[in-house]
C-alpha cells in the first residue's frame, strides 16, 4: 500500500517563515553586528524558481499519490463488489442454516423444510454464472457448503465481517488522504510565505535600486535610446535615399545600354556607307557618264517639252480663235 510522505525536517526547515532565522537579529544585521551584503535580484530570482520548482515537483508528487490513491480505492471497491458482496449470500444462508438446526432441535420441522426450500431456489439465481449449482444445492439440503462452493470461513456474527472489511479499507483512505491534505496544506503555506517574500524584495528592489542608485543610468539609458531612435530615422531616411539612388542609377544604366546598342547600330550603318561611298567613288566614271547621258535625256525631254508647250499655246490660240468666231454668229 502507498502511504504519503511528510516533507522531510530539512526541507521543512528551508521552505519555512524566512524571517524566523533572521528575527533575533535587526533586519539587514548579520548576527555579529555588521552589515550583510545585500541579496542580488539575480540571486533571489534564482531562489524563488529553484523553490518553485520544487513547489511544481511537490504538487507533481501529490498528484501521483492522489492518482495512486484512487488507484486504490478502485481496487478496494472492486474487491468489495466481487468478493464480499458474492459471500454476503452464503453468509445470510449459512445463518439460516444455523437456525434450521436450532428449529430441528426444538422439533420445527416444518420451518426448516420452509427455509431449506427457499436457500435452494434462491443459490441458482444467486450463483447462475457458476457450473456447481446441483452441488450447491445439495450442499444447503445437506447443511455443508465446503464441498460445493470450497472452504467457506462462516463467522460467528455475520455482519461483522464485511463491515470491519469496510471501516479498515474506509479508515487507511482517510489516514491517506489526511496526509496527503496535510503535506499540500503545508506547501501551499511555504508557497505563499515565500511568494510574500519574494514580493516584498521585489518592492525593495524596485524603490531601493531602480528610484536610487540607477537613475542616472536610466536617464543615460533613455538618452541613448532617444539617440538610437534619431539614428534609427536618419537611418531609415538614409536607406529610402538609398534606394531612390539604387533606382535612378538602374535607369541611367538603362539609358547608357541603349544609347551604346544605338551607336553599335550607328558604327554598322556608318561602315555601311562607308562601304558605298567606297563603291561609289570605284564607279565615278561611269556615274559621271551615266550623269551626262542623264543630262542628254533631260535636255531633250526639254526641247521636246518647249516644242510641245508651243504646239499646246497654238492649240490653245485656235481655239479661242474659233470661239470668238462661233460666238459672233451665235450674236448674228
Amino acid at each position: 500500500m502507498f502511504r504519503a510522505h511528510h516533507p522531510t525536517r530539512s526541507n521543512r526547515a528551508h521552505l519555512g517563515n524566512p524571517s524566523s532565522s533572521a528575527a533575533s537579529s535587526p533586519r539587514g544585521l548579520k548576527p555579529n553586528g555588521r552589515p550583510k551584503r545585500a541579496r542580488s535580484p539575480c540571486e533571489d530570482e534564482v531562489a524563488f524558481k529553484e523553490l518553485h520548482a520544487r513547489m511544481l515537483e511537490l504538487q507533481h508528487r501529490v498528484r501521483q499519490q492522489m492518482e495512486v490513491l484512487s488507484g486504490l480505492e478502485n481496487n478496494i471497491l472492486e474487491f468489495y463488489y466481487t468478493h464480499t458482496l458474492r459471500f454476503e449470500p452464503l453468509l445470510e444462508v449459512s445463518s439460516h442454516t444455523h437456525q434450521l438446526a436450532v428449529a430441528v432441535k426444538v422439533g420445527a420441522a416444518a420451518q426448516a423444510s420452509a427455509i431449506a426450500s427457499t436457500v435452494r431456489g434462491g443459490l441458482p439465481e444467486l450463483f447462475a454464472d457458476t457450473e456447481n449449482t446441483e452441488a450447491l444445492t445439495g450442499a444447503c439440503d445437506e447443511g455443508d457448503f465446503s464441498s460445493a462452493y470450497g472452504p467457506v470461513p462462516v463467522p460467528s456474527q455475520t455482519v461483522e465481517v464485511p463491515t470491519t472489511m469496510r471501516y479498515y479499507y474506509d479508515s487507511a483512505l482517510m489516514r491517506l488522504y489526511r496526509e496527503a491534505s496535510f503535506q499540500e496544506r503545508v506547501l501551499a503555506g511555504q508557497y505563499a510565505s515565500e511568494k510574500d517574500r519574494v514580493e516584498e524584495i521585489e518592492l525593495c528592489v524596485q524603490r531601493d535600486i531602480l528610484e536610487g542608485s540607477l537613475a542616472a543610468q536610466l536617464l543615460v539609458e533613455e538618452e541613448e535610446r532617444k539617440a538610437l531612435n534619431k539614428l534609427a530615422i536618419s537611418l531609415a531616411e538614409v536607406m529610402a535615399k538609398c534606394t531612390a539612388d539604387r533606382q535612378s542609377l538602374e535607369v541611367a544604366d538603362e539609358r547608357i545600354r541603349g544609347i551604346e546598342k544605338a551607336k553599335e547600330a550607328c558604327l554598322a550603318r556608318k561602315m555601311i556607307l562607308e562601304t558605298k561611298k567606297q563603291e561609289q567613288m570605284d564607279n565615278a566614271e561611269r556615274i559621271k557618264e551615266e550623269v551626262a547621258a542623264f543630262r542628254r535625256c533631260v535636255d531633250d525631254a526639254t526641247g521636246e517639252l518647249e516644242t510641245r508647250r508651243q504646239i499646246n499655246r497654238g492649240l490653245e490660240e485656235e481655239i479661242r480663235r474659233r470661239r470668238a468666231a462661233m460666238k459672233r454668229r451665235k450674236k448674228e
